[in-house]
């Protein structure tokens, strides 16, 4: 009996399917909460924002963000680092704002605030020490930009 290659084609490719879908199945691998990534997204960016956060987010008409993104990670329960992800060259805001991030829990109830230095070309990833009791519940942070 000979098998067409449109059907062995067909019985390898779901064959790759199973073997990669077979890791995924059984016991669920757990995060550990001291060292993980923490979601973020910006403040509001209509309404009563200010001026200085929407120019740093780059939702202010003509204006570049400050960065394309940021990289938050809780480090040892304790540590929260946040750091640019591709920080501008140069932008207006350099020297003139700060960051303040609410730390919220999965019920979107705040935990607390912090807030950064200056930000600067060379100044713009920041360490914060949290405390213990907000470091497990803490699910998101929302970014504001605002003057010092």
């Amino acid at each position: 009996m000979r098998v067409s290659p449109t059907k062995s084609l067909r019985s390898a490719s779901a064959l790759a399917c199973l073997l990669f879908a077979l890791p995924s199945c059984g016991k669920k691998q757990t995060v550990d909460w001291r060292n993980r990534d923490v979601a973020w997204k910006f403040g509001p960016t209509t309404g009563a924002a200010r001026s200085e956060h929407l120019i740093a987010t780059g939702t202010k008409r003509g204006s570049t963000p400050l960065a394309e993104g940021w990289n938050c990670r809780l480090i040892d329960g304790k540590t929260l680092t946040v750091k640019p992800y591709k920080l501008a060259t140069d932008h207006r805001l350099f020297g003139k704002t700060i960051m303040r991030i609410g730390l919220f829990n999965k019920a979107s109830e705040r935990l607390g605030t912090v807030s950064s230095e200056v930000i600067t070309a060379d100044n713009a990833s920041f360490s914060f020490e949290i405390p213990a009791e907000h470091a497990k519940p803490l699910w998101d942070l929302i970014i504001w930009f605002r003057k010092p």
